[in-house]
């Protein structure tokens, strides 16, 4: 139990206590006393009578007075709680003795009937005012115990059968009484212990789950961060590995080349896998839902992993109606499918994968379109079927063979399955092959705005026959990087002219017949290669511009994505560097 928990519970205790015994209330009893001594008074010429009545008077009055004061101070510290209790519990143990007084300044005792007549009086008043002050076992006590003792005593010493019984049922209906109001006390507090302990238990456990999210921001843009100056010498490394490769070596250097380029592809692929885990996590990656054949999406689909196939001797095939449509992004549903897809060949050692789409869905699923990969591989048990998509959890892979890859691909499937909102379902047996469904919206065929796969990619298309340009600008403040660029497009003939930063790249532009800009995004000064390259555009129309980067920020690829400039990110293999430019 928290600490505040025990003085949160007092201060609605003592605030219920307080609206039943508001001042209006307080004054209540005088109605019924002023009658009761009136009649003792006229009727039985009791002398006592309205002196009990003064005496009763200034009780109320007091305890009135106490509780005007009180309302006029507003909420109360917690170190008063205490205090004010103890104050109202005095108020209702002066009442009750007035009450408890009243058969006996009467002389209730003289006569059966002035007793039957005290005793309804006092049986009611015990009853309504242990209901009204039923929040603490202390007030209940404090008024019906002196009132209860005052009228017992009277029927006793009355004596005779009548005091007798009347003592005794008494008794027994005070006591009944003050258990059944206590409980009621103590199911109030148990009842708000229970009620602050979850509230209390719900703040830290929205405390926990705070700092929890907090710490996986922190994580996703730390690697977003991060991952700009992790790219930084791989790009160079990749194009100094590029720039070897298409080297007249001598064959073991040939070789070993080779296997440094294959080294670093297989870094690229691990960092940008990385990636894509945090950037989905950061919120980085917004879906754009449109229209999609699905046809033409299982041909991208099928360029890309028919050859990672064949070279597993596995088959693959690509089953959908010519006229199926889908509403989706489609570099994120490529995305999805692919690494299914890649998953399926991974874990498929004989046999083949079946990619197929079928509309006519059931009727929980009116409207969607059923994507089904379905592989003959080694199956997922029972056991490990929810947990394949947790990140970096592989099977059939406990060496920790990075050629296998990182064991986060269905990791991403389940980002992406959340974030374009795609259920993916996973059905499996061991030795025998799994079936992953992807269900998604169903688009009409004739839906304006048809998107093709292959535009979603972020790299630009490759060239059409044109050739390189023959003088480059290239502006990169990292030397390595600028050098590295600057080696391998003179490796193809290019003349280069490499800039640290905008200035210097303004003087070459002016005294050089450059023909195209590279350019990194992260520049010295208060410009950056985004717009250096669009206010180029707008002058000088004529020149071919690439802006390389490394950057992952969600504000910066929308507004790079937005400004129309192609763009490539770091590492950027020479390729799809040579590509770009020449197209």
């Amino acid at each position: 139990m928290s600490a505040t928990t025990p003085v949160a519970v007092q201060r609605v205790q003592l605030e219920l206590l307080l609206q039943k015994t508001g001042p209006a209330r307080i004054l209540s009893p005088i109605p019924f006393a002023t009658p009761l001594a009136l009649v003792f008074h006229l009727e039985w010429a009791s002398r006592f009578a309205l002196v009990w009545l003064g005496l009763f008077g200034v009780a109320v009055l007091f305890s009135y007075v106490q509780r005007r004061q009180l309302e006029t101070r507003g909420p109360l510290p917690d170190h008063e709680l205490p205090t004010v209790l103890r104050g109202r519990i005095r108020d209702l143990l002066l009442l009750g003795t007035m009450w408890g007084l009243a058969p006996w300044m009467l002389g209730a005792h003289q006569g059966t009937p002035q007793l039957i007549l005290v005793t309804v009086f006092i049986m009611g008043a015990v009853s309504l005012g242990s209901a009204i002050v039923s929040t603490h076992r202390q007030t209940i006590a404090a008024f019906s115990i002196p009132a209860g003792v005052g009228i017992v005593s009277a029927c006793a010493w009355h004596g005779g059968l009548v005091g007798w019984v009347l003592a005794g049922c008494m008794a027994l209906y005070l006591a009944m009484t003050f258990k059944w109001t206590s409980q009621q006390a103590d199911l109030l507090e148990q009842s708000l212990t229970v009620r602050f302990e979850k509230e209390d238990l719900a703040r830290r456990l929205a405390q926990q789950v705070e700092l929890v999210e907090s710490a996986n921001r922190e994580k996703s843009r730390f690697l977003a961060s991060a991952s700009h100056d992790l790219r930084q010498p791989l790009h160079a490394i990749s194009l100094f590995t590029s720039v070897l490769e298409r080297s007249r070596l001598d064959p073991d250097s040939t070789q070993t080349v080779s296997r440094l380029g294959h080294s670093v592809r297989l870094l690229n692929q691990s960092l940008d896998t990385m990636l894509d885990i945090s950037r989905l996590d950061a919120g980085a990656v917004q879906p754009r839902l449109q229209p999609l054949r699905v046809h033409e999406l299982f041909i991208a689909l099928n360029h890309t992993f028919s050859g990672n196939a064949q070279a597993r001797d596995l088959q693959i095939r690509f089953r959908a109606p010519g006229d199926l449509v889908v509403l989706s992004d489609a570099q994120l549903l490529t995305r999805l499918l692919g690494n299914l897809i890649d998953n399926a060949l991974k874990y498929t050692p004989t046999g083949g994968v079946l990619v197929a789409a079928r509309s006519g869905a059931p009727a929980a699923r009116a409207g969607q379109v059923c994507f089904e990969v379905i592989d003959t591989g080694i199956g997922i048990a029972g056991e490990h079927q929810q947990r394949v998509f947790d990140e970096f959890y592989q099977l059939a892979n406990p060496q920790r063979d990075r050629t296998a890859g990182l064991g986060i691909g269905l990791s991403i499937v389940k980002r992406l399955s959340s974030l374009l909102e795609h259920p993916v379902e996973l059905s499996s047996t061991p030795a025998r092959g799994t079936r992953f469904r992807v269900w998604v919206q169903q688009a009409g065929a004739g839906a304006p705005g048809l998107a093709h796969p292959g535009g979603a990619t972020r790299e630009p298309p490759p060239p059409t026959g044109s050739a390189l340009p023959r003088h480059v600008l290239v502006i990169d403040d990292e030397p390595v990087s600028r050098e590295a660029l600057a080696l391998l497009l003179s490796s193809c003939g290019c003349a280069v002219y490499p800039a640290s930063d905008l200035a210097q790249a303004q003087h070459l532009l002016q005294t050089n017949p450059i023909e195209a800009v590279v350019s990194d995004f992260r520049l010295p000064g208060s410009r950056n290669g985004l717009e250096h390259l669009l206010a180029l555009r707008s002058t000088s129309p004529h020149l071919r511009t690439l802006l390389v980067t490394g950057e992952t920020a969600p504000e910066r690829i929308a507004a790079i994505k937005a400004s129309g400039i192609a763009y490539l990110h770091k590492p950027v293999q020479a390729q799809q560097l040579l590509d770009a430019l020449a197209g």
